[in-house]
């Protein structure tokens, strides 16, 4: 069982499948919110551009962006070095797939005092969203990660049983009330069915609540890589395979750490809304109740 992915490079940037520039956001998708959440006391967002990040506020998650502001929310982005003064007087922090460095982008995209200062901003009273990925958006993360005790799979995950049946793709996942695969917590009220569409499985050390269960038989696979140069084009081939058991892990994970709270998901087109170069489309465009998702994420990060 493997599956391969062919990346085409422009010196060392990475893009999968569904964050090149083939597609873009759907801008006809339905943001609109009669009655928007907060109208007073609006949640300030602090959403990260500084990192290599493959999704924006001004590109494949402006869908996301103009939602949370519909529905009250104050949305800022910030393209610098994270530190104590850039966090400051902000209530959420969003990081939707960081890259790293190197020619397969999965170096640490946080340094070790980011990391140190966002753990410290959480355990003060702060909200993270880590948006994450498959390979390579896992090993970009894993440092931070790692300090709210979240294990990175770094590869990527399928079910042959639990996926989407409209699509033939194994890695388009189904969390339902209906497969049971989609837990019951205020994360998830008033859904019954959450898409994923291609990423990893992540799993927590600690206590947390995991809101997107896989399945017994789903599996992870890790990548192997083969980076191919051409004058100042590199081509990398990613194949995945070594499929292992990923029983007990998850894609969507929640968790309070000291004053705070921190969800991390292990695929990032859930929140998204695209359009594909032949107009197909994943995300929240796909499955009305992401949309929900979306917003309860933020509801539930923003309450203290």
């Amino acid at each position: 069982m493997k599956k391969i992915l062919v990346l085409f490079l422009s010196a060392s940037l990475v893009f999968s499948c569904k964050e090149t520039p083939l597609a873009s956001a759907d801008n006809d998708f339905d943001v609109t919110l009669p009655n928007p959440t907060y109208s007073t006391n609006k949640p300030k967002i602090l959403f990260d551009e500084g990192h290599d990040n493959v999704h924006k506020t001004n590109g494949t998650y402006k869908p996301f962006a103009t939602l949370v502001k519909n529905d009250g929310c104050e949305v800022i982005t910030t393209d610098k070095q994270i530190t104590n003064e850039v966090l400051s007087g902000f209530d959420i922090y969003i990081i939707a797939n960081a890259r790293g460095k190197g020619e397969l982008n999965d170096f640490p995209a946080f340094t070790e005092r980011e990391c140190s200062t966002i753990k410290e901003w959480v355990s003060n009273g702060g909200s993270l969203l880590l948006i994450t990925d498959h390979f390579p958006m896992g090993s970009a993360v894993e440092i931070l990660a790692n300090k709210f005790n979240v294990e990175m799979q770094k590869g990527m995950v399928q079910d042959s049983v639990y996926h989407d049946k409209s699509s033939t793709d194994e890695s388009q996942l189904e969390f339902s009330r209906e497969n049971k695969l989609l837990a019951d917590c205020d994360i998830t009220k008033g859904i019954d069915k959450v898409i994923t569409f291609t990423g990893q499985s992540i799993k927590c050390k600690d206590s947390c609540i995991s809101f997107l269960n896989l399945s017994d038989v789903a599996y992870d696979m890790s990548a192997k890589t083969e980076v191919l140069k051409d004058g100042d084009n590199t081509r990398v081939n990613v194949t995945f395979n070594n499929p292992q058991s990923a029983k007990g892990r998850s894609q969507g994970l929640a968790l309070k750490y000291g004053k705070g709270k921190v969800i991390v998901l292990g695929e990032a087109a859930m929140l998204s809304a695209q359009l594909t170069r032949d107009n197909s489309k994943f995300g929240m465009n796909v499955n009305p109740d992401n949309k929900k998702l979306a917003l309860n994420i933020i509801h539930w990060l923003a309450t203290k």
